[in-house]
Parts: structure tokens; C-alpha cells; sequence
């Protein structure tokens, strides 16, 4: 009896839950471990995709400010990626590769700009979207910003000639042009940038001549550059003396590997050099007549679209130098050389490869006058703070008086180096073409 009593009592403590309190007992277990497991998962990817943002927000590259300096670099780099107010499609991305800043990877350019700059460029006074004021075209192009490259561009998607109308002078018999040319991946196979100095009479003539890729009857050079690859893209070249000749293989600007590249085209009288980055790729020495008059130079693009909507070239930084390069008298006679074409990174005192060909002009000169001793002065333009300009000036100089010593052999006691930074401008600083002559490295004879 007591024990049947104690197991009453008990059961009033400890009821055994009925089966449909059992069922809700084991659904709302299940519930909360389904509930944790979501949350442990959402946690995760939270956690997972900060991580991402951290590392992309590390890894993407900050701006520098820049100093005016020639920026551009010669390296392979991702095809162009626009951007500003009305960006296309980017183009996908090329192989990257570290930039060239060995100055002997450029040992065989000997390629000597104009003594003074007569045309500048850039493209910076124009607005994002809008085509150049100075130009002229029957067609259409825009300036854009290039994610993976510096300052503006004009990118050009469609067949027509483009030119600047304040080179409407005689060219003279002695000058140089330089440029950046780009490319993105949607090129047609057919697709050709060409570049034409030439005699022209009237607005009809220049459109019809710059849009020809055949020869002409006037005195003119033309160049064209189809980027395809190297078992495919083509460097074609005429001449009123030479005609029209082909050359198979661009390795300096094959797509996807090499998108973009720097062309330096130099006449002398009649012969006529180009170089595409570190390569002489041309060297005619008969191309013009001695005294070939010609007053209009035009940039063409064709079918670059042909394939493909999103098809464009870009090109920037054109540079359009006068007078033969006199190193020797300048500096032995006259005891003074300015130069334009020793190049700096921005913001930097790095000289960069494209400077060889001057460099190694001045130490020629030095090697066969072994009794002069020149002092090496740098200056820039208005462009920043004074004190930054003077200290910049002064380790650009530094520099090309170490690579003198270092890569040509100059004995160190021969040389002195300081800077100027803005205080001594050779033109006015208001205008970029003044700017740009500013922005030079002087050798004076001590």
C-alpha cells in the first residue's frame, strides 16, 4: 500500500509526456538547431565577404597627384578599361607585368626629340565626354578617362580622320612626334590606326588624303598599325618615293598582351626613323623629297567596329617637336644644352627607359671631349608648391648624373648636378605646350 501511494506521488511530479507532446518537443528541437545552423551560415558569409572587401580595398591602387611628367609606361598592360560620364563596356583585361625601369631595356632606342616643343597633347583642357575644341573630324570621337592608365583620352569607335588645327604651319624639314596609341580587345581583325604627315590645299583635301591607306602623288608618309596578334597584325607604311609596303608582326602592340604602346616617328630631311616603344621598327633614309613641304598632319581610324560596337583605339600625349637635335655644337661651342627628352615618373625622380637614346647622346658627347665638365640642372613647371619643385628638380638631376656614371661610364669628377625647380621658365607656364618646354634638364659647360 505505501508503496503504491509513493508511486502515485511520483507521478504527479514527473508526468510522462503524451505522444503529441513528445512530436512538438522533437519539432521545436529540430527547428532550433535549423535556425542555428542558418545563422552560423549567414555568419560566415558575412564574415567571408568583409574579408573580400578588406582585400580589394587593399590591393586597389591609390592615385598619385601628378607632377606633369611623362607617365606612361611601355609594360604590358590590361586592355583599356574606361571611365568618367559616359563610360562602354570595358574591354576584359590583358596579362599585367611589372613596369620597365631598367633604362638599358632600352639600349637599341636612340630615338632624340626636337630641341623645342610645338605642340602639346593631352587632352586635359577638355571635358569628359565632349570632342577636343583645336580638332577637327567628320565623324566622332570623345575624351574619356582609362581606369588602368593616367590623365584623358580620345577614344575614337568609329572610321574617320581626326586632326588638330593649330598644326596648320609648314612642318619643318627636321622634327619628331611622339604618342600613345591604344587598343581594346573588341578591335576587328581588320581594324587600323594610321598616322599621315602630308602636304594638303584645302579641308576637302586633308579628310581626303588622311582617310586614303593608299599612296599619294603629294609629298606625305603614312604609317598604319593593325594590333591583331603577332601572327596576324601588320605594320604597313607608303611614301611619295618609297610607295606602299607592308611588314608583317608588331611586337611591340599585339592585343591581348601589349594593348597599348608609344609610336616616336623622327625626320631628318628625307629620312624618316619609327619606333614603337624600345623597337626601330622603320629606318628609311629615303622616304621624302630633301625639301618635301608639308603642313597637315591626321590621326584615321578603319573599321574598328567592324566586329564589334565596342571596338575603339584611344591615343594621347602627343608631342610635336622642331629642330634638329645639335648636341655636340650646343653644348662644346655654344656651353649650354636643353633637352626634353630625359622623362621622369610622376612625382618621382625614376627616369624612365625611353630616355636612353638622349642620355646616350650626351655621353657620347662627353666620351670624345674627355676635358669638359658640365653641371646637370633640372627644372619644372609652375605645377605645386615651390619648395617640392626645387627639391624634385634637384634629385632629377642627381639622378641623370648617376646614370651617366652608372650606365655610360662618365667619370663622376666630371659632373655636378642641381635644380631649379620653376624659377628659370624658357616659356610661358599659362599654356601646356609652355609647360611642357619648362619641364626640361640642362647641361651647362663648366
Amino acid at each position: 500500500m505505501k508503496k503504491l501511494l509513493f508511486i502515485v506521488i511520483l507521478s504527479l511530479f514527473y508526468r510522462v509526456p503524451s505522444q503529441a507532446q513528445l512530436l512538438d518537443r522533437i519539432r521545436n528541437k529540430m527547428e532550433q538547431k535549423v535556425n542555428e545552423k542558418i545563422d552560423q551560415t549567414i555568419d560566415k558569409a558575412t564574415q567571408k565577404k568583409k574579408k573580400k572587401d578588406t582585400n580589394s580595398t587593399a590591393e586597389k591602387p591609390t592615385p598619385t597627384p601628378g607632377d606633369s611628367s611623362d607617365s606612361t609606361s611601355d609594360a604590358a598592360t590590361p586592355a583599356p578599361s574606361e571611365s568618367g560620364s559616359n563610360p562602354t563596356p570595358a574591354a576584359k583585361a590583358g596579362p599585367k607585368s611589372a613596369p620597365v625601369t631598367d633604362i638599358t631595356a632600352y639600349s637599341r632606342f636612340d630615338f632624340i626629340p626636337g630641341e623645342k616643343i610645338i605642340a602639346h597633347e593631352d587632352f586635359s583642357q577638355t571635358s569628359i565626354g565632349d570632342f577636343p575644341d583645336q580638332w577637327n573630324t567628320r565623324s566622332g570621337a570623345e575624351v574619356v578617362n582609362i581606369g588602368n592608365r593616367s590623365g584623358q583620352w580620345l577614344r575614337i569607335n568609329q572610321d574617320g580622320v581626326y586632326y588638330p588645327e593649330y598644326i596648320n604651319g609648314p612642318l619643318p624639314e627636321n622634327f619628331t612626334l611622339q604618342m600613345d596609341v591604344m587598343a581594346n580587345q573588341d578591335i576587328s581583325s581588320i581594324g587600323r590606326f594610321i598616322i599621315s604627315f602630308f602636304q594638303s590645299k584645302s579641308l576637302d583635301e586633308t579628310f581626303k588624303i588622311g582617310e586614303s591607306q593608299s599612296a599619294s602623288s603629294v609629298p606625305h608618309f603614312k604609317l598604319g598599325l593593325q594590333p591583331r596578334g603577332s601572327s596576324k597584325g601588320e605594320l604597313d607604311y607608303s611614301s611619295n618615293l618609297i610607295g606602299s609596303q607592308h611588314k608583317n608582326g608588331v611586337p611591340e602592340f599585339n592585343i591581348p598582351d601589349k594593348p597599348a604602346v608609344k609610336v616616336s616617328i623622327w625626320r631628318q630631311k628625307q629620312r624618316v626613323r619609327v619606333y614603337l616603344d624600345s623597337t626601330k621598327v622603320l629606318d628609311l633614309p629615303r622616304a621624302l623629297e630633301s625639301n618635301a613641304p608639308m603642313n597637315t598632319i591626321t590621326f584615321a581610324a578603319y573599321a574598328p567596329d567592324y566586329q564589334s560596337k565596342n571596338g575603339s583605339f584611344y591615343m594621347s600625349n602627343l608631342v610635336l617637336s622642331v629642330g634638329a637635335p645639335d648636341t655636340r655644337n650646343k653644348l662644346i661651342t655654344a656651353g649650354k644644352f636643353s633637352t626634353h627628352g630625359i622623362l621622369f615618373d610622376v612625382n618621382s625622380d625614376q627616369i624612365k627607359p625611353q630616355s636612353y637614346g638622349t642620355l646616350q647622346d650626351i655621353a657620347q658627347v662627353l666620351k670624345e671631349n674627355g676635358a669638359v665638365r658640365v653641371k646637370i640642372v633640372g627644372h619644372t613647371d609652375s605645377d605645386g608648391a615651390d619648395a617640392s619643385n626645387v627639391d624634385l628638380s634637384k634629385r632629377r638631376a642627381e639622378a641623370v648624373k648617376q646614370s651617366l656614371i652608372k650606365n655610360f661610364g662618365i667619370d663622376a669628377t666630371r659632373l655636378e648636378s642641381d635644380g631649379k625647380g620653376k624659377t628659370e621658365p624658357l616659356d610661358s607656364n599659362d599654356t601646356v605646350v609652355g609647360k611642357a618646354n619648362n619641364r626640361r634638364v640642362e647641361f651647362i659647360r663648366l
